[in-house]
């Protein structure tokens, strides 16, 4: 599993977070099931170097007074007008407690299908999972060459790890190769307007009663 490290140093609660990114770093708060909540600033400069590099399965190292604490990015607060980053949340786990994440799901190879004039529609691009720390990976990989035109792969069809429990029915489609609907020929067909019915005019061709006088 890929790993990111940081210095991090302990951040009092009377340190203003607008002092310390006026200072070149990021405030961040570490919590987790086993750990009490803690508070740290992290370097802006290793932050921002590292920070496309993070995803949710990426695990991320805290060295903090000679201890590493192994915690997950949970989120990123940023900055509503600048987009800066002003704030972390890293997420602690203890080693029997399984996470719910998002398992990125990458497509490798071309399909044959496309070279019948078939697309490609992905349609879930990361799974939900229960996992165990230990157990996470960066990605589920699928070589799609082989797939047709019509080929539906579906959650159950995935190489999903073992230890890792999807979150979605197995039958959901995951990745659908079909023709162009101009090449299936299909055209939508506009239903035909109903006639209105009228009832026929009833012509009373008795003379008029009389009124009565």
């Amino acid at each position: 599993m890929h790993e990111i490290n940081f210095v991090a140093e302990i951040r009092s609660g009377e340190t203003k977070a607008k002092n310390l990114l006026n200072q070149g770093k990021i405030p961040a708060v570490v919590y987790g099931p086993e750990v009490e909540t803690f508070s740290v600033s992290l370097d802006k400069v290793e932050v921002l170097r590292n920070i496309n590099k993070i995803a949710e399965t990426t695990s991320v190292i805290l060295s903090l007074d000679g201890k590493e604490h192994h915690v997950f990015l949970k989120s990123v607060q940023r900055n509503k007008v600048t987009d800066a980053i002003i704030h972390l949340d890293f997420y602690s786990p203890s080693k029997g407690h399984r996470m719910e994440i998002h398992i990125p799901i990458r497509l490798n190879g071309k399909p044959i299908g496309i070279e019948k004039g078939g697309i490609v529609e992905h349609i879930i691009n990361e799974l939900p999972v229960s996992v165990l720390p230990k157990d996470i990976v960066e990605s589920i990989d699928v070589d799609i060459s082989s797939f047709d035109v019509g080929k539906i792969l579906r959650v159950k069809d995935l190489p999903i790890p073992e230890g890792m429990k999807p979150l979605v029915d197995g039958e959901e489609p995951v990745l659908v190769i079909e023709l162009p609907r101009a090449a299936r020929g299909a055209e939508v067909e506009e239903a035909p307007e109903e006639k209105e019915e009228t009832e026929p005019e009833v012509i009373n061709k008795g003379k008029k009663e009389e009124e009565e006088e």
